[in-house]
């Protein structure tokens, strides 16, 4: 038994973790902290990789989502993490939005449905919400909410 953080006791289960689009590591970092399982974690950019790969290695690694199956962790992950690339979106970019090849919401989507987590937490840039009408913004909440999940956005400033 232990105190689960509301002043309660009861037994507490390990949460089991995946990430994708996982840079070097900042949402294993917190899983870890808290105690959660670090399975598996997706990174395409080499230097990242190395840093995962150096602190997890126990995670299975994946490099290219577009190229990943994920199927060996359905109904196995607690907690899905990841931001799929914001410089479609990022008004210190382009901001060619869909018309840009690193616009991988779609893929982050597939590996929700292959490995059906609980639980998801995306981050990206504000941008997102302001591209074509929140165009994006809408098609994300509407494609997780069509695979059962409440969405609840919030804005966080980067200054935050």
């Amino acid at each position: 038994m232990q105190m689960d953080g509301s002043g309660c006791t009861g037994e507490r289960s390990k949460m089991n973790h995946g990430s994708l689009f996982s840079g070097i590591g900042g949402f294993e970092l917190a899983a870890e902290w808290i105690g959660w399982d670090n399975l598996f974690h997706c990174e395409f950019n080499e230097f990242g990789s190395k840093v995962l790969n150096h602190y997890w290695p126990e995670s299975k690694h994946y490099g290219d989502i577009t190229k990943s199956d994920f199927f060996e962790f359905r109904d196995r992950i607690d907690i899905l993490t990841g931001g799929f690339p914001c410089q479609p979106y990022s008004a210190a970019g382009k901001r060619k939005g869909k018309d840009d090849a690193r616009h991988l919401w779609p893929e982050m989507l597939r590996v929700i449905r292959e490995v059906r987590p609980r639980y998801i937490v995306g981050e990206n840039v504000y941008g997102l919400i302001t591209w074509n009408g929140g165009i994006v913004f809408d098609e994300v909440c509407t494609d997780l909410e069509a695979e059962g999940y409440a969405v609840w956005p919030i804005v966080i400033p980067a200054a935050a």
